[in-house]
């Protein structure tokens, strides 16, 4: 690895992605912390036990002093892309990346992919990946079946391949089964499945190799949706534009009708940062740097309170951040300028990192125990983060402790309140039910989780007590 090339190669991706691109905020040093759904080792961490609490992987292997520390993180479905501050990209998680058929083919710990080096920017989709070399070209392994490896074929390829035809590439996004590149001189172009008019060419045909779009310019930074159909792009002039499909509003367009080429979203100006969840679009906008979001919001992914669905951008109360990530799933993750975590949506397998045992949270929450965090992304529900390589130690914690949630049901509501403070949980909601027989006035008559249940430190208890009626116990 050249130095200076990598160097020369952060100042072009820095001025091209803004502020709020994940690339351009993230230093040469830095360690990985996660959290969440880690079923194929997408963690890191050495196991395939999931994580509802961060947990302290560390730097990818070194071959000499500092060459562990990360440069970014891509995570994918089942698995996730790392890249070292040399330019070397590793992979751990599902090794035939997110294809079932493969399930018990997976690696729990960073693993190098050969035959690849000098990298400047990586991207994972659902089945394939990406890697933007300092050079500006483009390389491509993973699933072809839909030919979104850009080389004429339908042939699955385990190791990396160029992508021909193109140059002077500074950012690329993989899709769900396709895949999107952003030029130096603001041009896009665009490969693979094209059934729901994500590639934006103005047609619903598959393109086996890359074709430029002839219908926007000026564009700053691209998002192709990793788990869904539809595609995002900002301009320099802080605009937003979408195409694809629109059956969850997920363009912000209003109605549901898809758009065959890009489309600029109404009422947002002065875009930072974009990004394209499952069948929902994220950007950050407006002087406070705030969070607009628009299309499904079935679990809360959208961070409004609510699960309604929206079909144009709403705002949501989260204000300076730099940059805003949409998983594979219905998880989303805020990183702000103070480094700290935000995250809302699905809580699938601890994939908000609180330790909430609640299935979903449709409010932002702060990730505990997470600071100086230089990098965010999100998977289908797993959230990895990379963190200043000063803040904490650089090698891997111990996994969290599991707490059993003590039985509750029959006790005074006090002591119940006293059991699940020194078990080192916190109370969660209280409810009331009237007890009309007073057989059970003042006790705890119910009570979520139920005991006996594993949880996470500080995750919430909530109980319901019994109280006595308006009329005279019998």
């Amino acid at each position: 690895m050249k130095r200076l090339g990598l160097v020369v190669f952060a100042i072009m991706l820095t001025a091209a992605l803004g502020v709020g691109n994940a690339v351009a905020a993230v230093p040469v040093k830095g360690f990985l912390t996660s959290w969440g759904l880690n079923h194929r080792g997408q963690i890191g961490d050495g196991t395939t036990d999931s994580r509802p609490t961060p947990v302290v992987v560390g730097r990818l292997p070194s071959n000499g002093h500092r060459a562990g520390h990360l440069r970014q993180v891509s995570a994918g479905s089942d698995f996730t892309a790392g890249l070292r501050k040399d330019g070397v990209v590793f992979v751990w998680g599902n090794r035939r990346f997110g294809d079932d058929r493969y399930e018990s083919d997976y690696a729990t710990t960073p693993e190098p992919v050969p035959g690849l080096s000098e990298i400047g920017q990586l991207s994972v989709g659902a089945k394939h990946i990406l890697a933007l070399g300092v050079d500006g070209t483009v390389w491509a392994w993973g699933d072809n079946e839909y030919r979104q490896l850009g080389d004429g074929t339908q042939t699955r390829r385990p190791v990396p391949q160029r992508v021909a035809g193109l140059t002077g590439i500074i950012q690329v996004s993989a899709g769900y089964r396709y895949s999107l590149a952003l030029a130096s001189d603001g041009t896009v172009w665009a490969w693979g499945h094209n059934g729901y008019a994500e590639l934006g060419d103005g047609t619903t045909v598959n393109r086996p190799t890359p074709v430029k779009l002839s219908g926007i310019s000026g564009v700053t930074q691209i998002a192709a949706s990793a788990h869904g159909v539809h595609s995002m792009a900002r301009r320099s002039d802080g605009t937003v534009w979408t195409w694809g499909n629109n059956a969850s509003g997920q363009l912000g367009l209003g109605g549901n009708v898809p758009r065959y080429i890009p489309t600029k979203v109404p009422g947002l100006t002065g875009v930072t940062s974009i990004s394209a969840g499952e069948r929902s679009g994220f950007a950050v906008a407006d002087p406070e740097r705030s969070v607009w979001a628009w299309g499904s919001n079935m679990v809360g992914q959208l961070g409004d309170g609510t699960t309604a669905e929206r079909r144009t951008p709403v705002r949501i109360p989260l204000s300076h951040v730099t940059q805003i990530e949409a998983g594979g799933g219905g998880t989303t993750a805020a990183l702000l300028d103070n480094r700290s975590v935000w995250t809302w949506g699905s809580n699938e397998a601890g994939a908000l990192g609180t330790g909430d045992p609640a299935g979903f949270v449709p409010h932002p929450s702060l990730v505990p125990g997470v600071a100086d965090v230089e990098q965010i992304s999100v998977g289908r529900a797993t959230v990895t983060t990379i963190v200043d390589v000063h803040s904490a130690p650089p090698t891997p914690t111990d996994p969290p402790a599991v707490i059993q949630v003590p039985d509750l049901i029959g006790t005074l509501r006090d002591s119940a309140v006293q059991a699940i403070s020194s078990a080192g949980l916190n109370l969660g909601s209280e409810g009331t039910v009237i007890d009309d027989q007073c057989n059970e006035v003042g006790q705890v008559i119910r009570q979520s989780p139920a005991p006996g249940t594993s949880v996470a430190p500080g995750s919430n208890v909530s109980i319901v007590v019994a109280v006595r009626p308006d009329h005279p116990c019998p």
